[in-house]
This record gives structure tokens, C-alpha cells and sequence, in this order.
């Protein structure tokens, strides 16, 4: 492997990235064995310089972000004033109970919202779950 560096550096920096290197690399050798011919001598030739004239990098224009017509006809459920409530009434409207997965689809709630809800609800006493799993108003 070899890199090439061309960096402009004033002299005393210059010779102290110079030392480094060269230490840098007597030890890598010394750790490696003889390993000729990889740390050849760079081909770039340090200059003299005045000063430093940092260049900015050009940042490119932000890439648009194209919609699919998939991602564009998903609608997002409805927001509902209080998601606690929704859940509380559609399990009363089920008078012999309501599984996980009718709960979801009728309230339109994810998973989460509907284990969160439902445990508030089994806490404040107001509902219950039977053991087959259906939630039942109490």
C-alpha cells in the first residue's frame, strides 16, 4: 500500500511532519521486519510557503427527495383527542369482549398505543383481560 500526501506547510512544520514520519515509519519497520519497498520515499516534495490558503470544499446541491406514489397515498390515521378514551369505548361496545387485534383494527391505533392504553385502563380498573385474552369493559 502506498499513500501520497501533498500538503503546503511552512519549513519548521514542514521538518517536524518529516521526523515524524520517519519515525513513524522506522518503527513500523522495526515491528513488521523488512518490509523494503513499501515505505518508499514519497513522490511529493515539500515546498515553502508563506502562509495557508485553506480552499472551502464545494458542497454539492442536497439531492431532492422523491415521494413514491406508494409513500404519497398512505394516509395517516386520524389523530383522536384522546386515544385512552377510544379504547375504553370500544371495548364497552363489546359487551362479550374485544381481542388485541379487532381493538386495533376498529380504534386504528398501533400495537403500542393499544398495550399502553389498555394498561392504564386494566389499572384504573375499567377494564379487564379474560383468560383467553379479550379485553372486557368492567
Amino acid at each position: 500500500m502506498k499513500l501520497t500526501f501533498t500538503i503546503q506547510l511552512d519549513e519548521e512544520s514542514s521538518q517536524l511532519v518529516k521526523t515524524t514520519l520517519m519515525h513513524l515509519s522506522k518503527h513500523i519497520n522495526d515491528l513488521t521486519g523488512d518490509l523494503s519497498g513499501v515505505f518508499e520515499k514519497p513522490d511529493a516534495s515539500f515546498e515553502k510557503s508563506t502562509g495557508i490558503d485553506p480552499k472551502p470544499d464545494p458542497k454539492p446541491d442536497p439531492k431532492p427527495v422523491a415521494v413514491s406514489a406508494k409513500t404519497a397515498a398512505k394516509k395517516k390515521p386520524k389523530p383522536r383527542k384522546s386515544n385512552l378514551n377510544a379504547v375504553l369505548k370500544t371495548i364497552k361496545k363489546h359487551k362479550d369482549g374485544i381481542n388485541f387485534k379487532e381493538l386495533q383494527k376498529e380504534t386504528g391505533l398501533t400495537g403500542k398505543q393499544i398495550s399502553d392504553n389498555a394498561y392504564r385502563l386494566k389499572k384504573e380498573n375499567k377494564i379487564k383481560k379474560t383468560e383467553k385474552g379479550m379485553f372486557v369493559a368492567v
